[in-house]
């Protein structure tokens, strides 16, 4: 794998990463923000920027665990070989 198969592999996760966030984010604040998902009242109760500048930094955050954990175990799993 060279150089450019990284670049091109970071540039593809962090578009990923970029636009999932504000995408679960609008989600939740235009379905999620009822009265059945008592979990979220707590952040669905501020405006409707604040929610979602919120659940962003939240998803990104998720994300790059997520991403993070799933290089660390691939790096594990590929290190005999």
């Amino acid at each position: 794998m060279g150089i450019g198969d990284t670049v091109l592999r970071a540039l593809i996760y962090g578009l990923t990463i970029l636009h999932l966030g504000p995408g679960f984010a609008f989600a939740v604040v235009a379905f999620g923000c009822d009265d059945t998902f008592a979990a979220l009242q707590n952040i669905c109760q501020k405006d409707a920027f604040a929610a979602f500048v919120q659940l962003t930094l939240i998803a990104w955050a998720v994300l790059i665990v997520g991403l993070l954990l799933k290089i660390y175990i691939s790096k594990y799993f590929n290190k005999n070989k």
